[in-house]
């Protein structure tokens, strides 16, 4: 992972998710509402990128006004980044290790994960199928993880 480095942020009161990854002299932010369904789907979209099923896909912000434009080439993840901002459309590129991505990915959500479970949060005292840290959340991650901690 070298200099990679990525952190969470989940409102549980709103299911929004901020996700900032930090790697190559480069910082990108994540912004998606409806963390359930979010979460997951971010997992599943990097790990087809990973995998190879697909060269390129484009996520949203479920909500927030922000698309992402992913592709790989090569060993590399490149990402447009169009976010609203002071009245108008921005665009950031990046040009990500794809391997160090994924792997700071999963390393911020594990830390994340053990964070809230010292802070008693986790396990959950009742599952709700709408947090942001359901059961379904959990395992899509377990599933990613384990994926991309096979190569």
């Amino acid at each position: 992972m070298e200099n990679y480095k990525c952190n969470y942020d989940i409102n549980f009161d709103n299911g929004d998710v901020q996700i900032k990854l930090d790697g190559d002299d480069q910082v990108i932010h994540f912004k998606f509402a409806i963390g359930f369904f979010s979460i997951p789907f971010f997992f599943a979209i990097l790990l087809q990128l990973w995998s190879g099923q697909t060269k390129k896909v484009e996520l949203d912000g479920f909500g927030i006004s922000v698309r992402y434009r992913c592709s790989v080439v090569n060993d590399n993840l490149l990402i447009n980044y169009r976010y609203y901002e002071k009245g108008a459309y921005c665009t950031s590129k990046y040009k990500f290790n794809l391997k160090h991505f994924v792997e700071a990915i999963d390393k911020g959500f594990s830390d994340y994960l053990k964070e809230q479970h010292s802070k008693g949060i986790l396990p959950l005292k009742v599952e709700e199928y709408s947090h942001p840290l359901s059961r379904k959340v959990i395992e899509e991650y377990n599933q990613f993880s384990t994926a991309i901690r096979k190569t």
